[in-house]
């Protein structure tokens, strides 16, 4: 004959005097991660190394328009030609006006590059023994020679157009007495503003 159950057994919190109280919460399951998902730790992870990664890699910005107001190697190239070809006219004008003070002077050393029509004049005034008109037209040709040094570098053709035109027929001068370290200056010379003339000429017609 079966005997009758323990109240205690039945109920455990009576047998331990241990009243039923409402801060006592059932346990409950906890979530499991679903399938493929990663851990919550492993997922700060990476992205504290995403961030550390961003703030060390340095950020390149590449900007393929180019940048305004710079001049091409080229274009710099043929400046630089046409401002070689024009300041010759500056040196004629130079060596001319030391030419005329030297002759003017009494003296007779002379630079070959100077112009002849001012050798010649000097040489009319040192005979007839007045020697400003001379001083007037060595001034009238110096300074107009400056005058077309001054437009060249600025690129206007036909400051090279009437400088070349004039210093090759002072170059006859040389040609007629027949001083030819003087046509060789002279041949020099128009070389190289004729070089200043086609580099003035490509900047004008390029964009």
């Amino acid at each position: 004959m079966d005997s009758p159950s323990n109240p205690l057994k039945a109920n455990p919190l009576k047998a331990a005097n241990i009243s039923p109280s409402s801060f006592l919460r059932p346990n409950h399951p906890r979530p499991t991660p679903a399938a493929g998902s990663a851990p919550v730790g492993a997922s700060n992870a990476v992205a504290q190394a995403t961030l550390v990664a961003r703030a060390t890699t340095p950020a390149v910005l590449v900007d393929a328009s180019p940048a305004v107001g710079t001049v091409s190697p080229e274009r710099q190239s043929l400046d630089r030609q046409r401002r070689n070809g024009a300041s010759w006219f500056y040196w004629v004008a130079g060596l001319s006006l030391i030419n005329s003070v030297v002759a003017l002077t009494g003296q007779e050393w002379r630079f070959i590059i100077g112009l002849g029509v001012t050798q010649v004049a000097d040489t009319l005034a040192a005979r007839s023994g007045t020697g400003w008109p001379a001083a007037v037209v060595d001034l009238m040709l110096i300074a107009g020679f400056v005058l077309l040094g001054r437009c060249a570098i600025r690129g206007q053709l036909w400051a090279f157009l009437v400088g070349i035109a004039l210093y090759a027929a002072d170059g006859l001068i040389f040609l007629v007495v027949r001083d030819w370290v003087g046509v060789g200056f002279h041949a020099f010379v128009l070389g190289m503003t004729f070089r200043g003339l086609q580099a003035a000429r490509q900047l004008g017609s390029s964009p």
